[in-house]
């Protein structure tokens, strides 16, 4: 699978980071603002989130970085946010917004 550096939202959009040989992170588009993060293993199964994954995200009222919690082993992720997902308190990933509009 390509390794991308965009996502968009607008089409069936997936990412896929390999962490190590039998752990890959994987975000999968939902719908045109929701898309899920989870764990595949090299056999392309979901699995458990590794022990000391953290996946961050930030209060835009106060700049503090705010867990989001798992929900059966997929971290949701809305288009509007930024993320950072962690290992280890080592950063895996960052995704960051671009919150543009076009006015006409």
């Amino acid at each position: 699978m390509k390794r991308i550096k965009e996502f968009d939202f607008m089409s069936d959009c997936e990412y896929f980071y390999d962490h190590d040989t039998n752990v890959h992170l994987y975000i999968k588009r939902i719908n045109h603002s929701v898309a899920v993060l989870y764990f595949i293993d090299e056999m392309n199964n979901k699995i458990n989130i590794p022990d000391d994954v953290v996946v961050y995200t930030k209060d835009y009222q106060n700049s503090k970085r705010v867990i989001i919690n798992p929900i059966d082993e997929y971290f949701h992720l809305c288009w509007t946010d930024d993320y950072t997902v962690e290992l280890n308190n080592k950063v895996l990933i960052n995704i960051k917004n671009q919150r543009k509009w076009i006015i006409s």
